[in-house]
């Protein structure tokens, strides 16, 4: 209902572009749905409890927010040779959706990005999805 379609045309795909997220203390974390089952429930990606309240998150523009990390890692890494990357699955299916993966190819290029895709990442204990993260090595 939320995203305007019926539950027998829900997909991986549209699971990508309209993400869930839990509110933990004062942050959001996403938490992303991996199929709905024959009796209507969701299945996950990541550990989830039931009857907490989701929110139905909007996503950014996935380049531009990957760019403007790029240019954080700059300045704090001066001349950065190497990003050793970790991107959720999740995160491919959507450059893939969107047809974007030409430009996600050439900006990682331009950055020396060599890595692998995951079924998300920990971070501060929680295992989230839809991430890239990793570790810039420079001069």
């Amino acid at each position: 209902r939320f995203v305007g379609l019926e539950i027998d045309r829900l997909e991986p795909m549209t699971f990508s572009t309209h993400p869930v997220m839990l509110r933990i203390g004062g942050d959001y974390y996403v938490r992303s749905i991996q199929k709905v089952n024959a009796d209507g429930s969701l299945t996950f990606y990541c550990a989830i409890d039931e009857g907490l309240v989701l929110t139905m998150a909007r996503g950014v523009d996935l380049l531009e927010n990957l760019a403007q990390t790029f240019e954080t890692v700059k300045r704090t890494i001066p001349q950065p040779k190497l990003v050793i990357g970790c991107e959720c699955i999740l995160r491919r299916l959507e450059i893939l959706e969107k047809g974007m993966q030409n430009e996600a190819a050439a900006l990682m290029n331009a950055h020396n990005v060599v890595g692998f895709h995951t079924y998300g990442e920990q971070y501060n204990g929680v295992h989230v999805n839809q991430t890239f993260t990793g570790v810039a090595l420079g001069d």
